[in-house]
């Protein structure tokens, strides 16, 4: 298995939120905010990226919950945009558009991307080995983990 520290960063918007571009017919026809920052999340080169439309839900400042009950939902519902990348890159496309994100909330989330080195195969024959697993400050050696194959008994024990 190979494994690269990534980051998902969530950006927390309203469906109501637009994107500031120049122009006057782009200032006109405002392009929502989370399809714009979707689109520039490409261009930097962002690993994976989605955008998630809540049905009910309520933003940051909201005074009342919110549903999608008609034909045009309220601008007040929440909207996700969660980009996933290595750290720097998703600290660079904060840097780097600050003055649309301003209303935003962010949260990054850190973690491991495992890739297993077994493409073909029998998966469940396959030992996975790890070497350590890191969590902020923490480190956490694990020295071997097995996947359950059929007719093996669950592992007794993983070491932690």
């Amino acid at each position: 298995m190979s494994f690269q520290s990534m980051c998902a960063l969530r950006i927390y918007l309203r469906r109501g939120d637009g994107s500031k571009e120049k122009g006057f017919w782009r200032r006109l026809v405002r392009r929502p905010l989370a399809d714009h920052l979707l689109q520039l999340a490409l261009n930097a080169g962002v690993t994976h990226a989605s955008v998630s439309l809540g049905h009910m839900g309520f933003a940051r400042g909201a005074r009342v919950v919110s549903a999608d009950i008609s034909e045009i939902p309220p601008t007040t519902l929440p909207v996700c945009l969660e980009l996933v990348a290595p750290k720097p890159l998703l600290e660079q496309f904060v840097r780097d558009h600050a003055k649309q994100l301003a209303a935003a909330t962010l949260v990054m989330l850190e973690g491991v991307h495992v890739s297993p080195s077994i493409v073909e195969g029998d998966i469940n024959q396959a030992p996975h080995h790890v070497e350590y697993v890191h969590a902020g400050n923490i480190t956490v050696p694990v020295d071997h983990v097995e996947l359950e194959g059929e007719g093996q008994q669950p592992p007794k024990s993983v070491r932690a």
